[in-house]
């Protein structure tokens, strides 16, 4: 499918954004002077005396180059605010009350009283026989105030010498098409020259409710005479429903000599952007008289892009034949693999102008780079604890929209960039994503698992029972096998609070019985936990080697600490002759504290004399123990 325009002058764009429509009023387009001079006009006008009356938000810069509003960019000037005209369209009445007043001529064309005017004007010079420009209306009040008392007006009042004779004076020229009739809410809607009216409900770019396509405001002129233009909107009956007019960048001209068409393929978004790789533009060149010879067209290239390198131009020389005004050539983009910003094209042809000779006609051309396709985003993984209904979804960027998905999963195929699915086993989706246009394609999968397909959670630890004596390490294993998802893992003690999350864990457990838990569960319930218990017992005994049994209090008795967990353990002390001077057949029985009658006190068997200072020899025989044999200083003082 193909576009067509016509372009009088100049017009390019130098950057692509993919956005919605934005409009500026900041430096410079905060100035009305360079709106006039350096956007709205093109070739072969000259201006002077620009005024503008109205709201400082309501005249700025847009630049429409990814919106549905048909224009790339240019100047706009709104009943309210510039920003309300940015979409999407999702208020009905969008409106900005500046409280001005209306415009005494926009009054005579409406049934009502105008406020919020805004108004541009400026006197120019044409160098050619015409001068126009293209345009698109938009307005909150449709569809609603069709046919009412609410209805925003706009016009072009043009003044000066009318080639036909007499004068312009005041003379609107926002007219519909071949006609006489102006351009109005009433006169161009759905039910009226529809094909002009663009329905915008439900937009993406742009607020407006509606607008129309683009329209070509034109006046035939005298060249090199001066003329006056007034450029006025305002709110009809109301200061509410904000309506707003678009003039093209550049479109403001004055050159009668030549026209040239452009059509760029389907997939640009406007009809001066042609893609790297991907379609091209038609540019047809056509004279204001019939060539009587084969006439060769000359033109020139300048711009950021690189002629064999970016693009190509076929045939590369431009032939008019004899008896005919026209000819038509291409502009191929080439895809060079390259990262790189938009670049521009410029082909500029040397006309011959009504009013001054030759002069140069200048098209412009965006090269929109295109990127590889890459993928932006798509559904996670996915563990589900069994059937259940899943929403998935690819997000590629890059490439040439529209982007195909050719989805492959058990056995079956779908197309579109989200699948709504409820898989019944482990599934893997296949996706691969390919562009409209260069052949760029992209495959990736989605992983999604049942855990209904997977083993039981299980818990191993090995031993479930340990016998230690009091002051030994031990290292406590768990292995986890089974599950499905995320399993959580962890040792608990007896009261149910975790311990670590990790696999393995060293205790030195107290003298007694403990048991610790080993558990772990996945996703959906599936657990096991073994319980390990430990008995922690004292497994030695200490014998001193001193005692003073002086009566002071302070280590009186010979005590071996921990004897008491040595029942019926036999105590013998002999001196330095051999002769017994303790017997105990169950010594930590009777000495269980240091201080108990059982203990040995340093008196002969506990009850007679005292024995004298020295050393003495013990032998000790606890059940299920080697025998201890060794010696022990008594001193009294």
């Amino acid at each position: 499918m193909k576009r067509t325009f016509l372009l009088i002058a100049a017009l390019f764009v130098s950057a692509l954004s993919f956005g919605q429509l934005t409009t500026m009023n900041v430096a410079p387009y905060n100035s009305v002077q360079y709106l006039v001079d350096s956007v709205l006009i093109g070739q072969g006008i000259q201006t002077s005396n620009i005024t503008f009356l109205g709201a400082p938000h309501a005249i700025g810069f847009f630049d429409g180059t990814n919106s549905n509003i048909g224009l790339d960019s240019g100047m706009v000037i709104t009943t309210g605010d510039i920003a309300n005209a940015v979409g999407p369209n999702n208020i009905g009445s969008q409106s900005t009350n500046n409280n001005l007043p209306g415009d005494a001529q926009l009054d005579l064309l409406t049934t009502n009283t105008t406020n919020d005017a805004s108004v541009l004007e400026f006197d120019f010079i044409p160098e050619s026989d015409t001068a126009s420009f293209r345009f698109v209306f938009g307005s909150e009040e449709y569809p609603e105030f069709v046919n009412s008392l609410f209805n925003d007006v706009f016009a072009f009042f043009i003044s000066g010498p009318n080639p036909a004779g007499g004068n312009y004076v005041d003379q609107n020229i926002a007219l519909i098409p071949g006609t006489t009739v102006p351009v109005t809410i009433d006169n161009v809607n759905i039910g009226s020259n529809p094909q002009y009216y663009i329905d915008n409900t439900g937009g993406t770019s742009v607020q407006y409710d509606g607008f129309t396509t683009p329209l070509t405001a034109l006046a035939h002129v005298i060249c090199s005479q001066p003329y006056h233009i007034k450029i006025a909107i305002a709110d009809a009956g109301d200061f509410s429903y904000d309506s707003g007019v678009f003039m093209e960048a550049a479109s403001f001209s004055s050159n009668g000599a030549t026209v040239t068409s452009v059509s760029t393929s389907s997939y640009t978004e406007n009809d001066t952007t042609i893609l790297e790789g991907c379609g091209d533009a038609l540019v047809t060149v056509k004279l204001n008289r019939v060539t009587p010879t084969d006439s060769i067209v000359p033109y020139t290239l300048t711009g950021t892009a690189t002629q064999g390198v970016d693009y190509v131009i076929t045939p590369s020389q431009l032939l008019i034949p004899a008896g005919s005004d026209s000819t038509q050539f291409t502009v191929t983009g080439l895809w060079d693999g390259v990262d790189e910003p938009n670049e521009s094209i410029f082909i500029e042809f040397p006309f011959q102008d009504a009013c001054l000779g030759f002069q140069p006609v200048k098209i412009g051309l965006l090269l929109r780079d295109i990127d590889s396709l890459k993928l932006d985003y798509r559904s996670p993984d996915t563990t589900l604890c069994g059937p259940e209904d899943l929403y998935l979804y690819f997000q590629p960027s890059g490439g040439v929209a529209p982007i195909s998905f050719d989805w492959q999963y058990n056995g079956q195929t779908s197309a579109g960039f989200d699948l709504q699915d409820s898989p019944m086993t482990s599934t893997t989706y296949v996706v691969t994503m390919t562009d409209a246009c260069i052949g760029f394609t992209l495959t990736d999968s989605i992983n999604v698992t049942l855990l209904s397909d997977v083993e039981p959670v299980d818990v191993e630890v090995g031993v479930t029972n340990y016998d230690l004596c009091l002051g030994d390490l031990q290292a406590l294993n768990a292995i986890v096998t089974g599950g499905g998802g995320a399993v959580t893992f962890g040792w608990y003690d007896i009261d149910g609070t975790l311990i670590t999350d990790s696999s393995t864990f060293v205790i030195e457990p107290e003298e007694g019985m403990v048991s610790y838990t080993a558990l772990a569960f996945d996703e959906c319930g599936s657990r096991d936990s073994v319980e390990v218990t430990i008995n922690t017992e004292i497994c030695e005994f200490e014998v001193p080697n001193v005692f003073t049994p002086n009566g002071d209090g302070n280590n009186d008795y010979f005590w071996i600490e921990n004897l008491d967990k040595f029942p019926n353990t036999e105590v013998y002390v002999f001196n330095r002759w051999g002769q017994t001077v303790f017997t105990s057949t169950d010594y930590g029985g009777g000495c269980v504290n240091n201080g108990d009658s059982g203990c040995w006190n340093g008196k002969v068997n506990n009850t007679g004399a005292d024995c004298s200072e020295g050393t003495y020899y013990y032998v000790i025989r606890a059940p299920g123990e080697e025998e201890r044999k060794g010696s022990i200083n008594l001193f009294r003082d």
